[in-house]
């Protein structure tokens, strides 16, 4: 292994390297780049990248390329070796924050930075963005990314290049591979875009969802929560086109009534899509959104809360880009450098008329073409942007992977993808969203990773694995939902269970919110508030309500292999539960109850598996899973 830097190739300057902040195993430098290679612009990008500082002497590298478009790399670099730790051995892994991103030259544009991720976006928001930038956004696709990369390859001194991309980064390989086919040595590609690139219409993702939704409820998997999760999902598009908005209130960290609704069809899919990076949303939507068509609307509204996410700082990831190179890249209807402004939605009416509604159902033709790229780009300005490169793929070991319940990218992109590269593999995670690199919790997917660099077979190392949660059932509307909890019997017992759910459901959200990368702190789903507390080793509730008119209050503490905790119940049931290593004891009613829950169970988790919970993980788990969280290289 070698500490100096590769020679740089002939013509080629070296950068100045120097130790990246807060990661210690890898150099960051600069180059200046062309902003336009044709050379017929003139300028430069300063573009930040980031080398491993120990590496083989084998003039070979590594690009791990992250999500978007618009993320930045750099602060990935340290994730990125531990996931391609196999790979380290053979390669030098180069990470960057790609033009327009990060330290590389964030394009900023306010207006739709501040959109959260269910915000609908109208078009002018982004001809805006267009207009900020100026004439230089020509220039920022992922044809000139690539470019990039093969200057970042010769500055190195690198003659094979290895690419690893996950959501967008998997468009950027495959362009890199198709403009330069003899420098590629191999390709892993995870939550891959497609061959063709980004479809127009997401039809990729269209077609994929009644599979998806179909899939995620297979064997019973939804009992208690939906009978048909594709009706249900119909239901609510029609409800909303039909009569308007889908209004309702949710509760916030404060425990204060908030109202809020689902304005336009559209931000249904752009809540299904955002259960790809959040596994405990996902497993709340089936029975939220039949709860919802039933006329229950509060989980749903809860979840709309959770799905828009924390604002994105532009560092982070540019918006701006990301709605450039989108309008840049994307094979439209219309070609935006010859088709006048005025004419541009007639094309994309009659190019949306021409698809058969089966391309897209449960959702309409008019939310199709609402959350396209056909729609956010009608005003885009007539630039004339580099074009994608078309050539072939190379025949080079490939490994493709995916998650089944993927919508952004559905894993029949990688069977697609696949077709084009003949020593390639798929591995496919079941119960898994996006990016299966970083959300595995099986290990399996690892596995595959190191067999691939290894040169072995990489088989099926995910066969028989799961790597979500079981649908939770729709939300309880009264005490008369529950089973009554065996040993205390009545409706005592009812409350008893209706507790522990309460507790879960406490433990769930705060998941949820973790995941969306908000503070850990929100209201119950019929009143009261929790918060995180004690560096994540506890959760405090406060009136907190899953079920109506049954507020518990009360501190839960993790231990080894329980929650414990005095709860105060209020309400529907008066009195309180202490939870114990062996089950619940307390008072309610005035009377005094003993719980067991079966062997090798917890209390909270023996009440998911008779009741409304179906199937949950054990709560002690949920709860150190706020202390754990994951790095992911994806676009939020």
């Amino acid at each position: 292994m070698a500490m100096a830097a590769l020679a740089p190739a002939a013509g080629a300057q070296a950068p100045k390297l120097t130790r990246c902040p807060g990661q210690a195993q890898f150099d960051c430098g600069t180059i200046n780049v062309p902003l336009d290679y044709s050379g017929a612009v003139p300028g430069t990008v300063a573009l930040r990248f980031a080398a491993r500082r120990s590496f083989p002497r084998n003039g070979k590298i590594l690009f791990a390329l992250t999500g978007g478009p618009g993320q930045q790399g750099i602060d990935f670099a340290t994730p990125s070796a531990l996931s391609l730790e196999p790979a380290l051995r053979q390669y030098r892994l180069v990470v960057l924050d790609q033009r327009g991103t990060g330290r590389s030259g964030a394009l900023r544009c306010p207006g739709v930075q501040s959109a959260r991720a269910l915000d609908v976006v109208a078009p002018d928001k982004l001809a805006a963005c267009a207009a900020r930038i100026g004439p230089r956004r020509a220039f920022y696709t992922s044809a000139d990314t690539v470019l990039d990369l093969d200057r970042i390859r010769q500055t190195l001194g690198a003659s094979k290049v290895a690419l690893m991309g996950i959501s967008y980064g998997t468009h950027v390989a495959l362009q890199y591979a198709r403009a330069f086919p003899a420098n590629v040595d191999r390709l892993v590609l995870d939550s891959i875009v497609g061959p063709d690139g980004p479809n127009p219409f997401l039809l990729d993702s269209y077609r994929a969802l009644p599979r998806i939704l179909r899939e995620q409820c297979a064997n019973g998997r939804c009992a208690g929560a939906t009978a048909d999760p594709v009706a249900d999902v119909a239901a609510l598009v029609n409800r909303i086109n039909t009569r308007g908005p889908l209004r309702g209130t949710f509760f916030d960290a404060a425990g204060r009534r908030r109202r809020t609704a689902y304005v336009a069809a559209e931000q249904l899919v752009w809540l299904l899509s955002a259960g790809d990076l959040n596994p405990l949303l996902r497993a709340s939507m089936p029975g939220a959104i039949g709860a919802a068509r039933r006329g229950d609307t509060a989980l749903l509204m809860r979840l709309k809360r959770i799905a828009d996410g924390a604002p994105t700082p532009t560092r982070d990831l540019s918006a701006g880009l990301f709605v450039t190179t989108g309008c840049l890249d994307v094979r439209l209807p219309y070609p935006l450098a010859t088709t006048p402004l005025p004419a541009r939605p007639a094309i994309g009416q009659a190019a949306l008329a021409a698809l058969p509604p089966t391309e897209y159902t449960p959702f309409d033709a008019q939310t199709v073409l609402k959350s396209s790229y056909v729609d956010d780009c009608v005003l885009w300005p007539a630039d004339a942007a580099r074009p994608p490169f078309t050539g072939p793929l190379p025949d080079v070991p490939a490994l493709l992977l995916g998650g089944r319940l993927d919508t952004r990218t559905p894993i029949e992109n990688a069977l697609a993808t696949a077709a084009e590269l003949p020593h390639s593999r798929v591995v496919s995670l079941r119960n898994s969203g996006h990016d299966a690199t970083d959300s595995d919790q099986t290990g399996c997917i690892a596995r595959a990773t190191a067999r691939f660099f290894a040169g072995r077979a990489v088989g099926h190392p995910c066969r028989g694995r799961d790597n979500g949660f079981r649908p939770l059932p729709a939300p309880p509307t009264s005490l008369r939902d529950f089973r009554s909890a065996p040993g205390v019997g009545g409706a005592r017992g009812r409350a008893v269970f209706a507790v522990l759910d309460t507790v879960q459901d406490s433990l769930i959200t705060a998941g949820e919110l973790q995941d969306a990368q908000l503070a850990l702190r929100g209201g119950g789903l019929r009143g009261g508030r929790f918060r995180v507390v004690d560096q994540g080793s506890a959760v405090r509730l406060t009136r907190y309500a899953l079920v109506p008119r049954l507020r518990v209050s009360g501190t839960l503490r993790a231990g080894d292999t329980d929650i414990t905790g005095r709860l105060a119940v209020s309400g529907a049931a008066n009195g309180f539960v202490l939870l114990t290593r062996t089950g619940a004891t307390g008072r309610l009613g005035g009377r005094s109850f003993t719980y067991r829950a079966s062997r090798g169970t917890s209390a909270v988790t023996a009440s998911a598996g008779g009741d409304h919970r179906v199937g949950v993980a054990p709560g002690v788990d949920l709860l150190r899973r706020l202390v754990r969280p994951t790095t992911r290289r994806i676009v939020p």
